[in-house]
C-alpha cells in the first residue's frame, strides 16, 4: 500500500494527478477487510490525499484499490518499483479482493524486506523520487495506527503533543501488513530530539501457524521483539 501511496504523490508531483481531485465511490469500489471506508453506503466524495491518508493510516483496502486504479494499475507501479525504486522483488498482482475471480493470480502482492527496507530509507533520506514526495510520506507513515509490531516495545506515543505530554524520545514511521500465516512491518525509527539519528527497517514473517488476529499472534510477537532488539542496537533506550 505504501508503493501504491509513492506513486500517487510522484504522479502529483509531476502534475499527472491533482491531491484534491475528488472520486466518487461506486458499489464496486468497496472491497471488505480493513479500513473504514467499506461500511458507508455508495455516493461518498474524497479527495486522493483524503484517500492516501486512509490508506496509510488505518490500511483501508477500499482505499488503497481505489488509488491503484488511480494511479494506472499494478503495471505503472511496479514498472516504478523495479525500474526508479530499487524493489526488483516486490511485485503488485492485482487489486485487493477476497473472492478471486478464476484468473486472478493467489497474492495480492509479494515482495521480500530488502526491497522495503531500501524503499524506506530513501523515504527518510528525502531520496525517494523528490524530497517533496518523500516529506509527504514521512507525514503519512507516522499517522499508522497499528501499534501491534514495530512501536509495540518502544517509547513512543503518537498522542504526546495532544495530552500536553513530554515528546517521548523515539518516533515511528511505519506500514504494516497481514495476510493469514503472514505479518510484516516496515519502516524508519528515529529519535524526536538531536541528533535525529534513524535506523530504516523492515521485518516480515511468513508460514506462522498462529491463526489469532489479535496482537497476541506469534508472528506479531516475534515482529515486535525483532524491532525492540534493532531500536535498542542504535539508541539509548531501556
Amino acid at each position: 500500500k505504501v508503493a501504491i501511496v509513492a506513486e500517487m504523490y510522484a504522479q502529483i508531483a509531476t502534475g499527472q494527478l491533482v491531491a484534491d481531485a475528488k472520486i466518487t465511490l461506486s458499489g464496486d469500489d468497496f472491497v471488505a477487510g480493513s479500513g473504514v471506508l467499506a461500511s458507508l453506503e455508495p455516493g461518498h466524495t474524497f479527495t486522493l490525499e483524503e484517500l492516501a491518508r486512509l490508506t496509510i493510516s488505518v490500511s483501508d483496502n477500499t482505499a488503497s484499490n481505489v488509488i491503484l486504479r488511480a494511479v494506472g494499475g499494478p503495471a505503472v507501479v511496479n514498472h516504478r518499483m523495479h525500474t526508479d525504486w530499487q524493489m526488483p522483488n516486490t511485485t503488485i498482482h492485482r487489486p485487493i479482493r477476497f473472492h478471486l475471480h478464476p484468473d486472478d493470480p493467489p497474492s495480492t502482492a509479494t515482495g521480500t524486506p530488502a526491497d522495503m527496507c531500501r524503499f524506506m530509507h530513501a523515504v527518510a533520506a528525502s531520496q525517494l523520487h523528490s524530497s517533496t514526495v518523500s516529506d509527504r510520506l514521512m507525514e503519512l507513515l507516522a499517522t499508522c495506527e497499528d501499534t501491534e509490531m514495530i512501536p509495540r516495545y518502544l517509547p513512543v506515543n503518537t498522542y504526546a503533543d495532544d495530552l500536553d505530554l513530554t515528546a517521548p524520545s523515539l518516533i515511528v514511521h511505519h506500514k504494516s501488513g497481514a495476510v493469514n500465516g503472514v505479518r510484516n512491518d516496515a519502516g524508519v525509527i528515529r529519535q524526536s530530539g538531536p541528533p535525529f539519528d534513524y535506523v530504516a527497517l523492515a521485518i516480515y514473517s511468513k508460514n506462522t501457524p498462529d491463526a489469532r488476529w489479535t496482537a497476541a499472534n506469534a508472528g506479531c510477537e516475534a515482529v515486535a521483539q525483532v524491532a525492540a532488539l534493532i531500536a535498542r542496537q542504535f539508541f539509548p533506550i531501556e
